[in-house]
């Protein structure tokens, strides 16, 4: 299969979920580690961690994309992906395989998935068993200036 038709995608569990995280993105994954807390914060953000020397600003994926936090077990995980210019934590309950996905079986998303939840993704595959959802890292920093707005910053 050709490179320029295929993505890969990090496998991330979240509750029931399955989503796929461009492995492009993506810088490292790190078990979770209890982040700094920050007043004044949105629901969404855990807090920053301390990444050799840098401040991460850790999100909680499961808050984002479902409304419910991410599980916080052992086998929780932190990604660490580039979001435009900044580097940023997404918390996940579990992390699994990396998988090619064609370009041209990715599907649009079904119209029963809310439409609040529909803006965190860029399409859907059909996996083995289940659907992987893709997500659409460059909403979720659109959800920071959002907030921004929001909140008069």
């Amino acid at each position: 299969m050709k490179r320029e038709s295929e993505n890969k995608h990090v496998c991330c569990r979240l509750g029931g979920m399955l989503v796929g995280i461009g492995l492009d993105r993506v810088q490292e994954i790190n078990r979770l580690v209890e982040p700094t807390f920050v007043p004044l914060m949105e629901n969404y953000l855990r807090g920053v961690i301390n990444l050799r020397g840098n401040l991460v600003t850790v999100i909680d994926l499961g808050t984002v994309v479902r409304g419910a936090p991410a599980a916080a077990g052992p086998r929780a995980r932190t990604v660490v992906v580039e979001i435009g210019d900044e580097v940023c934590g997404l918390v996940v309950d579990e992390v699994g395989d990396v998988v090619a996905v064609d370009l041209e079986r990715i599907e649009p998303l079904p119209s029963h998935l809310p439409l609040p939840q529909q803006r965190w993704f860029k399409g859907m595959v059909q996996l083995p068993g289940e659907l992987l959802l893709l997500l659409d890292v460059d909403a979720i920093q659109k959800l920071g200036a959002e907030a921004a707005k929001v909140g008069g910053r």
